[in-house]
């Protein structure tokens, strides 16, 4: 066997790896829209870019037929390669959506290291005090009405941790669905907010399966990555579909 060919087998095998780590990521923990807008894409693509050309590419520096210590090369190389993919993967995991939670009048999505431990053992007993692993949680945090809490709310927003980074304010989704839908727009203001952009919202329903009447949207900040939009039925408040269309008037 030649470098050119070793080096073909490596890169087929490094994409079928890449392909199985691609499929948890895109379908659990960065699903739907949120591939792309909260940056799954960007760092998968860095990640599965370098172990494509790196390890192909020191196969064919390093690959001679023969060759005394070869073995321990090719060893190395994969050691090497199978760590950077590995950091990679951990880095996903550790930003991955874990909550989407409505506030007031929007969603909000939290990465599970926004949240911090020791408020995760603030939220125990309960189903809050562990982050998901398989997709993000959909959750509402309605405002507290002690005085007292609100006030410390307040302060912590002024240094950047509101309300939704706290488990312990979170509840059952089914307890803000009224609040959901007194917010909740309908796709016809959708439209307005995205001009040129008829035929994407025409896909988005047709998609669903219901009809426009039916579907009312709301906001979603998703941190330093573009906001984006949640489909919620029209009924019952189900959220149907995140989707990347502007939810805003400025944006």
């Amino acid at each position: 066997m030649n470098r050119y060919r070793a080096a073909a087998y490596y890169l087929t095998g490094t994409c079928v790896v890449a392909t199985t780590v691609f499929l948890p990521i895109y379908f659990f923990w960065y699903p739907g829209a949120l591939f792309d807008q909260a940056g799954g894409r960007e760092l998968f693509q860095l990640i599965v870019g370098v172990d494509l050309v790196a390890g192909p590419l020191l196969i064919l520096i390093v690959f001679v037929p023969g060759k005394k210590g070869l073995a321990f090369d090719l060893l190395a190389i994969a050691i090497i390669q199978a760590s950077a993919l590995a950091y990679g993967v951990y880095v996903l995991f550790e930003s991955r959506p874990a909550y989407i939670v409505f506030v007031k009048d929007r969603f909000e999505m939290v990465r599970a290291n926004d949240i911090a431990d020791d408020e995760l053992e603030k939220a125990k007993p309960g189903p809050y005090a562990t982050l998901p692993w398989t997709g993000p949680r959909i959750v509402g945090a309605p405002i507290p009405k002690d005085p007292d809490e609100q006030f410390r709310l307040m302060m912590s927003a002024m240094n950047g941790a509101d309300i939704q980074s706290f488990p312990r304010y979170y509840r059952d989704y089914g307890t803000v669905t009224a609040q959901v839908l007194a917010r909740a727009a309908p796709l016809a203001r959708l439209r307005e907010l995205n001009p040129g952009r008829q035929a994407d919202v025409d896909r988005l329903v047709a998609k669903l399966g219901r009809p426009e009447a039916a579907l009312r949207f709301l906001p979603m900040r998703a941190g330093k990555h573009a906001d984006v939009t949640v489909v919620v039925d029209a009924g019952s408040a189900e959220v149907l579909s995140i989707a990347a269309f502007r939810p805003w008037e400025f944006q």
